[in-house]
């Protein structure tokens, strides 16, 4: 094994004081997910032993989780969030059935139930503020958000999405954090095999070789998911309202050389890579916009981390859980 640094997903100090002191509570949905379990986990840093109190998480069904710090909590079905009462609550909203489900029957109907559910707990409770995560998927031709359930149901649901809770905010007139999220690297990644990063530094973690599918170039740049957080943290408790921006990151890399880059901060050295034969193809760019989320990040007073460091937290999350498991 590599000697990789564990670090834990944290909201910065000065966000986690104004959270301590904020008395609103704070819902948590799609607990099981990637950004779910990252949030519980900068949550529990943040709020210590009465995060149970304040925070209140749904997943897809009833279950205990226990977090990386060894805290139990308890994940109710999402289903149940239509008897809460709990008033104008500060709401992180990742509960949505992905890509990787979206040619399954009842996709779009299961999806279009998850948001209606929300809509009536706004109305009932209200919001003190909402973090909804959309996808740089919503992008059709010329990079103009797409309604086309029929070519790409995802993309399509997830800017259905963006304008309901949009409409929402600014007819109940609370802050709305919409962030379309393209590529992410840290802590608490759950689907190992679905993502190119988690792909690379599991075969660099097994000595080699790093095996690539792609045979046309496949660009990508990352967001670390723990400035993802606190910059919509930021703006919602700062009150700041800003139009739906991408995460985006720097530099960005063929997926060729982010796998011998990845291989050289991990393993010290640039392993084999293979990939299949090169062919012509059209290339996979799926960036988003830099500009827009620097702005937001200055805005929001967080300084973004390099892509090493990114691809390191990224390493030392894998790598431990790998351990676990052995």
């Amino acid at each position: 094994m590599y000697n990789i640094s564990i670090n834990p997903v944290r909201f910065l100090p000065v966000l986690a004081e104004k959270l301590r002191r904020d008395s609103h509570p704070i819902v948590v949905t799609g607990a099981g997910g990637w950004l779910g379990q990252a949030a519980l986990e900068a949550l529990d840093g943040a709020l210590g032993e009465v995060m149970p109190v304040r925070v209140t998480a749904f997943a897809g069904s009833a279950r205990p989780m226990t977090l990386r710090s060894g805290r139990v909590i308890a994940a109710h079905s999402y289903d149940s969030l239509d008897q809460l009462a709990i008033g104008p609550s500060l709401i992180l909203h990742f509960a949505f059935l992905t890509r990787g489900f979206a040619w399954q029957d009842g996709y779009i109907e299961t999806n279009r139930r998850i948001t209606g559910t929300m809509q009536r707990f706004i109305a009932r409770n209200g919001a003190f503020g909402m973090f909804v995560p959309s996808s740089g998927a919503v992008y059709g031709a010329a990079r103009v958000p797409h309604q086309n359930l029929d070519a790409d149901p995802y993309g399509a649901l997830k800017y259905e999405d963006e304008l309901t809770f949009g409409a929402h905010a600014r007819e109940l007139g609370f802050p709305a954090v919409i962030i379309r999220i393209f590529n992410l690297a840290g802590p608490c990644m759950n689907n190992l095999a679905g993502y190119a990063l988690a792909c690379i530094i599991t075969d660099i973690l097994r000595g080699g070789p790093v095996n690539l599918r792609a045979a046309h170039p496949v660009w990508r740049a990352y967001a670390h998911i723990g400035d993802v957080l606190n910059i919509a943290l930021s703006l919602l408790l700062e009150r700041q309202e800003l139009p739906v921006f991408d995460s985006a990151g720097e530099p960005s890399l063929e997926i060729g050389e982010l796998a011998q880059l990845t291989s050289r901060l991990i393993a010290g050295q640039e392993l084999i890579v293979s990939r299949p034969e090169w062919r012509a193809g059209k290339p996979d760019r799926y960036l988003g916009d830099t500009q827009s989320y620097a702005q937001a990040a200055r805005l929001a007073g967080v300084a973004l981390r390099p892509l090493e460091e990114q691809i390191r937290d990224t390493a030392g999350y894998i790598q431990s859980i790998a351990t676990k498991s052995d």
